[in-house]
């Protein structure tokens, strides 16, 4: 994550926007986010957190870490200290891989519970909303790891992987607060607000990591509202995840 292009062995000198203090300030709220939506619910299970299934706390230490690793990144290259943020830059690979596994398992696992749903949604078409988090996280990941030597780009879309990402810490968050099932977009919208909002003061305009991060997240939602509800989409949930 946030890592430079080197020449001879030696990075590029930094200006004082690859140093600024957004990114790690953004990575302090998403781990709030994560901390917050997940742990009153694990602790609330009547028979302790650890009656939840091994699958279960394999993911959640997978989910952390990368909100973990990402705010240590950006306070590694808060700090200047570039050699280690490029090495540890090199695991969210295997982070985001192990991401991608063990959240597969956890759809499995949640499809195969009769009472799952997402906001009063039918079985089938709950799949959707953790299938398109996938599917936009690696789209932004696999971009922000191929733009590494722009940090502009490559900041701005590791921050996103998390944003859009985020969807089942919000959710849990918003019902642990015991907030209307519509803030859950609104939150998310707010921290796309915030990045973009930086955008306009640091740029003077959005950058275009920033506006593809928004409409992966808009067209996730149409996706919600048109395909989740069709047969066609049942019948790819239950090929996928029966």
């Amino acid at each position: 994550m946030f890592e430079g292009k080197i020449i001879n062995s030696q990075p590029i000198k930094r200006s004082k926007a690859a140093c600024e203090p957004f990114f790690l300030f953004m990575g302090a709220i998403l781990t709030a986010i994560v901390l917050f939506g997940f742990i009153p619910s694990v602790l609330s299970k009547p028979n302790g957190a650890f009656s939840l299934p091994l699958l279960y706390h394999v993911h959640g230490m997978v989910f952390i870490s990368w909100f973990g690793l990402f705010t240590l990144q950006a306070y590694l290259v808060r700090g200047r200290n570039l050699r280690l943020h490029r090495r540890l830059g090199q695991s969210s690979v295997g982070v985001a891989i192990a991401m991608l596994i063990t959240g597969y398992f956890m759809m499995r696992a949640a499809y195969a519970l009769p009472a799952f749903s997402i906001g009063n949604n039918s079985h089938a078409a709950s799949m959707l909303f953790p299938t398109t988090d996938l599917i936009n996280f690696s789209i932004v990941f696999v971009l922000g790891f191929l733009n590494r030597a722009k940090p502009l780009a490559h900041k701005r879309l590791m921050l996103l992987a998390g944003i859009l990402i985020l969807d089942p810490a919000v959710a849990r968050m918003i019902g642990t607060i015991g907030a209307p099932f519509a803030f859950i977009p609104i939150v998310e919208l707010g921290l796309f607000g915030l990045l973009i909002g930086y955008d306009l003061v640091r740029l003077k305009r959005p950058h275009w990591s920033s506006l593809l991060g928004l409409s992966l997240f808009f067209a996730a939602m149409a996706l919600k509202f048109t395909l989740a509800q069709t047969p066609a989409w049942s019948d790819i949930a239950n090929m996928l995840f029966g």
